[in-house]
């Protein structure tokens, strides 16, 4: 399933927000900055599932893991 990733925000290990930190302004100065889009491609088992979610505006939220 092709989709659409969008960045939100960058988080510290605490899953906080650091966007009005010193540090978060210095990450959110290049390519991850919210609202930046990134083409993706997905696998899943039941691509039905996840419309229908998001037919009903539903949206999952994603963490990048290296």
């Amino acid at each position: 399933m092709k989709v659409k990733l969008v960045f939100e925000d960058w988080v510290d290990r605490n899953h906080k927000s650091v966007y009005n930190t010193e540090e978060g302004i210095r990450l959110s100065s290049g390519d991850f900055h919210s609202g930046t889009t990134f083409e993706a491609t997905i696998k899943v088992d039941n691509p039905k599932e996840l419309e229908d979610c998001l037919k009903q505006r539903y949206y999952p939220v994603f963490y990048l893991i290296k």
